[in-house]
């Protein structure tokens, strides 16, 4: 086994422990450069020297990650000073193991994830949540009614005390659940996994998002429980790197942050291009389904200066705490860094 194989081992071990038990489309290998669309931020974010390269990476093919995409495709990480490999990892433990291990510098993960991580001895800080309420659905198989009739079902999340898991359980405990007694968790690996099983009737029940949801609702799933609609704090896919990192590299994670708060900008003005972004990475022709995750994450989910927050973790705390009273010694305000969107709010980056 190579050392670079052994150290992701080990870090996914320290995960695991620290959890407590709690297919990608391929990534483009440099920052895009293509022609920007009209409109979008009212203020330009101060031009820096071409290019500071940055190796950054997203734990699943999820509209999450929507805004890195089109800053990468759209030539906006560029315009920054960035030149970023961006990378797909098949899952936030896998992409935080990456992370602790020097494979990455920035990761686009669940905030579960990283307070595990912290929880085990890490100094994962988050510097931008990019879904920062539950951008979820709760789906069931045909004959499922109500969110009492899991009991006794297999209830499908991409990875153990990652974000889909935090989703459930909350969703399943307002219900009067318990996710560890009434259902059988069972994880799948990823978000397009989860979709998969979903589909095929190998679990009875998983939370979803457009634009693949709406491949669910065709096949018949119900509705249990809209997460989304609730607006439920969550640090649902943070911008995270290491302490270190950041300290060393501010001028890099301001274009960073930048990047993504002017993509946000500009994308509310491009549907179009902003639609055949997400296409591409999904690998979706049917434009239904791209307008549908559109219209849901641009007005359900995102707003134009994504600060993280204490409070998108108190799910996190509470449900990964119940199992590891390490999670309840991590400092969340020490764990995240609002200073960086701060500064782009401050320049108007995002109109």
């Amino acid at each position: 086994m190579s050392k670079t194989a052994m150290v992701l081992v080990a870090v996914l071990a320290i995960l695991a422990t620290a959890c407590a038990g709690g297919a990608g489309t391929p990534a483009p290998s440099a920052s895009g450069a293509s022609t920007q669309p009209s409109g979008g931020a009212s203020a330009a974010a101060t031009k820096r020297p071409c290019c500071t390269k940055v190796t950054a990476a997203y734990s699943n093919i999820s509209a999450d990650d929507w805004l890195s995409w089109y800053a990468f495709e759209k030539g906006i990480f560029t315009d920054n000073g960035l030149t970023v490999d961006l990378q797909s990892i098949n899952g936030g433990a896998q992409t935080s193991a990456a992370l602790l291990a020097n494979a990455i510098q920035i990761g686009q993960f669940g905030g579960a994830e990283a307070l595990s991580a912290n929880a085990g001895g890490a100094d994962l800080v988050l510097v931008a949540n990019l879904a920062p309420v539950y951008p979820y659905k709760l789906y069931a198989a045909k004959g499922i009614t109500s969110i009492t009739g899991l009991k006794g079902k297999k209830v499908g999340v991409s990875n153990a005390g990652g974000s889909s898991d935090i989703a459930t359980r909350a969703a399943l405990k307002s219900a009067g659940l318990d996710p560890d007694k009434d259902v059988n968790i069972v994880p799948v690996g990823s978000h397009a996994n989860r979709t998969a099983a979903l589909l095929a009737g190998s679990i009875d029940a998983g939370v979803d998002d457009p634009p693949e949801d709406l491949e669910l609702v065709k096949a018949g799933l119900t509705v249990l429980v809209d997460l989304a609609g609730q607006k439920l704090p969550a640090a649902n896919t943070g911008v995270i790197m290491s302490r270190a990192f950041l300290n060393a590299n501010k001028d890099t994670v301001q274009a960073y942050v930048d990047s993504l708060t002017i993509a946000r900008a500009k994308m509310k003005n491009d549907k179009a291009g902003a639609t055949a972004v997400l296409g591409k990475y999904f690998k979706l022709t049917d434009q239904g389904p791209l307008d549908a995750a559109y219209d849901f994450f641009m007005n359900e989910v995102t707003v134009p200066y994504l600060y993280p927050e204490v409070i998108q973790f108190k799910d996190a705390v509470s449900i990964l705490g119940a199992g590891n009273p390490n999670i309840a010694k991590v400092d969340i305000s020490k764990m995240i860094d609002r200073t960086f969107m701060q500064s782009a709010q401050d320049r108007k980056l995002g109109g």
